[in-house]
């Protein structure tokens, strides 16, 4: 949650294409991200929101991402979803890197519950079994 605020602090990075476009101590500085120690989160800039991502990981130590997940992001007022495309799964938050928090947690629990119930996935749910073990593995 610390970076996400620092990023919305410090407004969009610099463009740089590759470490070695860095020509001084000054620019280099502006790209460094370190916790905030107050107001976590509120700024009175706009915030861009991404229109979508690729997750290459779920937070979850028991799972491996093989094949990155799509990840759309909108915004409803002051709270950011993330929806995982592929699962119909969705995280919620406050900013972007809380929605992809919460929508990483879904992901694990869904993991989860379709392994322990796969005997007894209707249709739909069998397509959505069938996904998540072609893009996550168990570790």
């Amino acid at each position: 949650m610390a970076t996400a605020t620092k990023i919305k602090q410090m407004g969009q990075p610099p463009a740089i294409q590759s470490p070695e476009a860095v020509t001084s101590d000054e620019e280099f500085r502006k790209l460094l991200v370190t916790p905030v120690s107050r107001g976590y989160g509120k700024t009175d800039q706009p915030v861009t929101v991404p229109h979508q991502a690729l997750l290459g990981f779920v937070r979850d130590g028991r799972l491996r991402v093989y094949s990155p997940i799509r990840v759309k992001f909108t915004q409803e007022g002051q709270h950011i979803i993330a929806e995982a495309v592929e699962f119909n799964e969705f995280g919620f938050g406050e900013n972007v890197s809380e929605a992809l928090t919460d929508v990483q947690h879904a992901i694990v629990e869904l993991y989860f519950t379709l392994e322990k119930e796969q005997e007894r996935l209707g249709g739909d749910l069998q397509n959505v079994w069938g996904k998540l073990q072609k893009m996550i593995h168990v570790r």
